[in-house]
């Protein structure tokens, strides 16, 4: 099926970063019965037993197109599937085929994380603007000794070594570490970056958010 202009708009729309989109109040829609989906018990995790900041959003809309829609651009009938490789490919391969889908078990991953990562991009990119970002290991360590530091983005190649010189700050339980040394570059323009520190604003829960999802994927 040709989809012409209507897939380059839904591709625009999914990979666009609107700073409206960070600070965004999610508003849930109505579920989506699972029996419209034509399949048999299919995925009994789905909206149960995991919160949905561990699952991504799809929406089917109107003319049955079958979206990644993580950050509430489209209107239609909601489901999450398992922020995990395996429960994105077991979807991809047993949703419903009278649906017009982008993606496949080949590559709904790779997609996911490009949204995620794009929109993570973005998210720093905006911090940066805002004076809300620390780099340089040592100006990093200097503010951690302050507890100035709400939340630390290393690289995920970081060597033990120079992980026992910095340690996460006092309000991080868990280390963030999905993404690489060149994509943490990407929000400064620079080919790489070890280490983002962020001080106290309103870009760290969407962070928060993304991060988690990224790195379930690509654990």
């Amino acid at each position: 099926m040709k989809w012409g202009g209507f897939q380059k708009k839904i591709m625009k729309m999914i990979f666009q970063i609107k700073n409206k989109n960070i600070n965004k109040k999610i508003i849930l829609s109505k579920k989506l019965n699972m029996a419209e989906l034509d399949t048999e018990n299919f995925f009994s995790t789905l909206n149960k037993g995991y919160p949905y900041n561990q699952m991504i959003r799809f929406t089917i809309t109107d003319k049955d197109f079958l979206i990644p829609d993580l950050y509430h651009k489209f209107k239609g009938k909601e489901f999450y599937v398992r922020s995990t490789k395996d429960d994105l490919k077991n979807f991809s391969d047993n949703i419903s085929k009278k649906y017009t889908k982008i993606f496949n078990k080949g590559n709904i991953v790779e997609i996911i994380e490009n949204i995620l990562l794009k929109h993570i991009i973005g998210i720093i990119s905006l911090a940066r603007k805002a004076k809300k970002v620390i780099i340089g290991t040592e100006e990093i360590k200097i503010l951690l000794k302050k507890n100035k530091i709400f939340l630390l983005l290393q690289e995920k190649n970081f060597s033990l070594k120079r992980e026992k010189q910095i340690k996460l700050p006092i309000y991080q339980k868990y280390k963030i570490n999905c993404l690489s040394k060149e994509e943490l570059g990407y929000a400064f323009g620079k080919k790489n970056i070890a280490n983002i520190g962020f001080l106290k604003s309103s870009f760290i829960n969407p962070l928060i958010s993304d991060t988690y999802l990224l790195q379930s994927l690509r654990d």
